[in-house]
């Protein structure tokens, strides 16, 4: 009965344990199955990221084209041509003495503060000096992705949203000669007609959003000129955009 039972014991023992080729072959399995898994998983977060920042661009038109409903036109994304912020400025607040003009609001706009500076509104209680006081926002900003009056996109703090409006399209232009201002040749300014027009460069393709403004965003990378660029006249990403043209 003892040897029987010990026996028993030592069988149970080796079946209970896993040889050396068992465990290679489940981490190879499991190897196989990561392998699998994440960069699906990868594509997901990018999908979703995307998603993300697309909904915000649109929500940010959207607060632009308000802006133009109730100011009766689109504000300029520099002051160049020169004078173009005060001009605006002094078209919607005529009562506003030359004195209270040269404020903040002007003095620092480039493409890449505008939105936040414009959509941040204006003091309408005050119309002689509404660059000062309690102001009426256009757009929600969450103030935590706000740096340098640079509005960042979600997750993204070197990444903030860059606005041209149409007028200043030939300043910004990526194929000017010599564009104003650090934004030159970076930005796209034209809209492809054809995948033989990758890098939106091409100066005899209209302008993308002719008539209004463009709002682009570098995408999860932060880099423009990448497929993952997104902007307010592609429905997705730029490769997305680009794949629709093959």
């Amino acid at each position: 009965m003892v040897r029987r039972n010990s026996g028993v014991l030592s069988a149970g023992r080796a079946r209970g344990g896993f040889t050396l080729v068992e465990l290679l072959v489940v981490i190879i399995i499991i190897a196989i199955l990561a392998a699998i898994a994440v960069p699906a998983v990868m594509r997901a977060t990018a999908t979703a990221q995307n998603a993300r920042i697309k909904t915000e661009i649109d929500m940010l038109h959207m607060a632009i084209q308000q802006y133009k409903n109730e100011y009766g036109s689109y504000p300029p994304c520099a002051d160049v041509p020169s004078g173009a912020i005060l001009k605006h400025i002094s078209r919607i607040f005529p009562r506003m003495p030359v004195a209270n003009m040269s404020l903040t609001l002007p003095t620092a706009m480039q493409p890449n503060t505008a939105i936040y500076l414009w959509l941040s509104g204006y003091n309408t209680d005050d119309p002689t000096n509404p660059l000062v006081g309690a102001a009426k926002k256009m757009f929600d900003f969450d103030t935590s992705r706000v740096s340098s009056n640079q509005f960042a996109a979600p997750s993204k703090p070197n990444s903030p949203y860059i606005y041209i409006d149409s007028a200043h399209y030939p300043i910004y232009d990526s194929t000017a000669s010599s564009p104003a201002g650090p934004f030159g040749g970076i930005y796209y300014s034209h809209r492809a007609a054809t995948k033989a027009v990758p890098n939106f460069v091409t100066p005899t393709q209209p302008y993308a959003n002719a008539d209004s403004f463009q709002i682009l965003s570098a995408g999860r990378d932060e880099k423009f000129g990448t497929d993952d660029d997104l902007s307010n006249f592609w429905p997705s990403t730029r490769k997305d955009y680009l794949d629709s043209l093959k």
